[in-house]
């Protein structure tokens, strides 16, 4: 009976808790896959690699140091990193002489990553254990990740190439960059936005002036300035803390436009996030301060629910607004980490004290 161990290193955040998901599916996968003689075991490591001056991931030259190190046959990289080869977005890269792998996660677009990645690890590791590339066709990844355009390349070289050319492959890719920054936790480092929002909105809940003036306006006049106000904040999170990237890479000069897209999304739904989460609060706050009697006279006509919603609606839209000024007093580094381009200007700092 042999015994083979697979090691999965993973990227802090996303492609860590996927790892821990996949280990405890893979073993079995793979063992339906090499028959009774083999038995397979699943090893996970948090550890991130450094990127070369030329922005690519290393892997193959590490690759024998960490099966040696940790006493891996094989050695597979989940990062959270858009990749790309030849100006498409790289899936993943496969060598069976390191007898290692690598998959950028953002090219599986949405959702249900655990279960992507282990069909697409169950093709790329019998590609390695047979000591050839021939599984790495387009028909396994269609296994993965369903119909999409896939091209495979072979440098010189070992190494084999899983790209996904074409626009469709480029909105997924730009799908998987906004799931791995996580929109959410960006939250917690809006803590001083979320108090000074907060405070504004139910100041204002207190002022017939914005009583009256909530009554007055129609729902899609409201709905246009929620819109304003929290893409307003956005921008400000954005100017602010330096977040636009220029292009860099002149062979695809669309990663610019898909880091600074993924970035402005990301940062407008945690804003959005923030808006409801306000908006909940002050329709609390104000259900349990404003009498509805009192707002019947102040309003001049019987009052409902909606009333309260619409109250509420127009508080929170002047609360986010003063909610750009306490962004000021927030952690710009825990901002920052929400986009990509400053994780990778990090990697490459990272670079120089890698092998110490």
């Amino acid at each position: 009976m042999q015994t083979l161990t697979v090691g999965l290193m993973a990227d802090p955040g996303l492609p860590d808790k996927v790892a821990h998901s996949v280990a405890e599916e893979l073993p079995r996968t793979l063992s339906e896959h090499s028959g009774p003689d083999v038995t397979w075991e699943v090893e996970v490591n948090q550890e991130t690699l450094p990127l070369t001056a030329d922005g690519e991931i290393p892997l193959l030259d590490h690759a024998d140091r960490l099966r040696d190190e940790h006493g891996w046959d094989y050695v597979v990289y989940l990062t959270d990193l858009p990749r790309s080869y030849d100006g498409d977005p790289l899936l993943c890269e496969v060598s069976s002489a390191s007898a290692a792998a690598m998959i950028s996660l953002p090219g599986l677009g949405a959702g249900r990553f655990a279960r992507k990645i282990c069909r697409l690890l169950v093709a790329l590791l019998r590609s390695i254990w047979d000591g050839t590339e021939t599984y790495l066709e387009p028909e396994a990844v269609h296994q993965a990740l369903g119909r999409t355009a896939v091209r495979r390349v072979t440098p010189e070289g070992d190494s084999s190439y899983i790209l996904l050319p074409g626009r469709i492959n480029r909105v997924r890719l730009l799908i998987g960059m906004v799931l791995s920054n996580r929109p959410g936790r960006l939250l917690p480092a809006l803590a001083s936005s979320v108090a000074a929002a907060a405070a504004t909105g139910a100041f204002g809940i207190f002022y017939t002036s914005i009583w009256n003036m909530a009554d007055a306006l129609p729902a899609p006049r409201l709905a246009l300035i929620s819109v304003v106000v929290t893409g307003a904040l956005s921008g400000w999170l954005i100017f602010h803390n330096s977040l636009w990237s220029r292009p860099r890479d002149a062979d695809a000069p669309w990663r610019a436009v898909a880091d600074n897209a993924s970035t402005v999304i990301t940062v407008w739904l945690s804003v959005a996030l923030m808006y409801v989460i306000l908006w909940s609060v002050l329709f609390l706050v104000g259900l349990a301060v404003i009498e509805a009697g009192y707002l019947q006279t102040q309003l001049g006509r019987p009052v409902s629910v909606l009333d309260y919603v619409q109250l509420s609606w127009l508080a929170s839209s002047l609360g986010t607004l003063a909610g750009a000024l306490g962004s000021n007093f927030d952690s710009d580094e825990a901002i920052r980490e929400a986009t990509y381009s400053r994780r990778e200007h990090q990697r490459r700092q990272l670079a120089d004290t890698y092998d110490d």
